[in-house]
């Protein structure tokens, strides 16, 4: 069983849909095995917050993760 990690994801597509796409594809590719705990758009800006088998998460281009309260809670925690 491969272990599964949490990814904060940012695809800005205001000049090319090419990266919007791409990110569709992947969830196409790995349905069933990723989920997909929240998702926002701003239009143009979309973010997911995603949990994923490391296989997956290793395709992403790295320039798309992104820190966040979900993927690095360790930054956002304030004991």
């Amino acid at each position: 069983m491969s272990t599964l990690e949490r990814v904060t994801i940012f695809v800005l597509h205001n000049e090319s849909s090419a990266d919007f796409e791409w990110m569709e594809n992947w969830l196409i590719k790995w349905k069933g095995k990723v989920r997909v705990v929240d998702y926002s758009t701003g239009g143009w800006e979309h973010l997911w917050d995603i949990e994923a088998p490391m296989e997956a998460t290793q395709e992403i281009p790295k320039d798309w993760l992104c820190a966040s309260e979900w993927a690095t809670p360790e930054i956002f925690n304030k004991s």
